[in-house]
């Protein structure tokens, strides 16, 4: 006859197993890990599609080959970090979980070599004396969420309107624009009559010239030159050069296109970067220039 002993060790038993049943079929990707070794010492169902191995890979695998290289060190340190801070907070007693949610961003390595964006969610496995000995860690794959961030991010640096670049955008391209052997041109147009225009023939024609117009500028400008359009019906276009003659002679060259080939009537203004000269201070110059031959052109209109 079964004694009650035993009957509890059944039904202990029956615990045990619902629980590695759990942990095997968790809806999200689920891995442990020795912390002293580094070895995966358990990957479930998930985790191993996430990483694209077997079961059987799983005991030949080490922290070095689920993080991308790049990012190895530091999951290690901020691993280490994370206990030392807990075993202070213990003041020798053992480790003190913190309250906080440990969210963090990683690029992981799958078995196949390629990487992917993660998102993980890690705890230690403390021992009988409160030291933490294993980790077990959620792992998301998290490449659909960067790319929509990223198509975000790209919109919200474009103009809707014509497809050009924005300021916003030019800000952030000012580190690189304001390097010190950097060598650009910067070419300020702005349409003629625009408000006439849009007087005359409404603002859907208006959106119809200045997209035409960018539309031709987007032909001209090369890959690692920046159009944007800084407002209204007035654009820039950064073009990268190799020296400050070179600037003179390609920008030449679209003044020239832009004078014969533009959709619209345009003025324009250059100015060739000078040695430590940020973006702003390059604007204005070439806003100055363009005004000036605004000026030129209705002096000769009036005689």
């Amino acid at each position: 006859m079964p004694t009650e002993i035993d009957a509890l060790k059944a039904e202990l038993a029956a615990l045990r197993q619902d629980l590695e049943d759990l942990r095997l079929e968790f809806p999200e990707a689920l891995l442990e890990g020795d912390i002293a070794t580094e070895q995966v010492t358990f990957m479930n169902r998930l985790a191993c599609q996430v990483f694209r191995c077997t079961p059987e890979d799983v005991p030949h695998m080490t922290a070095r080959d689920i993080f991308a290289e790049t990012d190895y060190d530091r999951a290690h340190a901020e691993t280490r970090q994370r206990i030392e801070r807990g075993l202070t907070e213990g003041q020798g007693k053992g480790y003190v979980r913190s309250r906080d949610q440990d969210l963090r961003e990683f690029t992981m390595r799958r078995m196949d070599g390629t990487h992917f964006p993660a998102e993980t969610h890690s705890t230690f496995i403390l021992d009988a004396s409160g030291m933490p000995r294993r980790m077990r860690t959620l792992v998301r794959d998290i490449t659909a969420r960067k790319e929509m961030e990223a198509r975000l991010e790209e919109l919200s640096f474009r103009d809707p309107l014509t497809g050009c670049f924005n300021r916003r955008y030019l800000d952030t391209r000012r580190a690189d624009l304001e390097q010190e052997e950097a060598h650009w041109a910067c070419l300020l147009f702005d349409l003629t009559g625009f408000k006439a225009i849009n007087d005359t023939y409404g603002h859907e024609e208006g959106d119809r010239v200045l997209q035409s117009f960018a539309h031709f500028l987007l032909r001209l400008h090369r890959s690692n030159d920046i159009l944007v359009r800084l407002g209204g019906d007035e654009f820039a276009l950064f073009i990268s050069t190799a020296s400050h003659d070179d600037g003179r002679v390609v920008a030449d060259r679209v003044i020239e296109d832009a004078r014969s080939q533009s959709p619209a009537a345009v003025s324009f203004g250059v100015a060739l970067r000078l040695p430590g000269e940020d973006v702003p201070t390059a604007l204005a110059r070439a806003d100055q220039e363009m005004y000036a031959a605004k000026g030129l052109s209705l002096r000769r209109a009036k005689h």
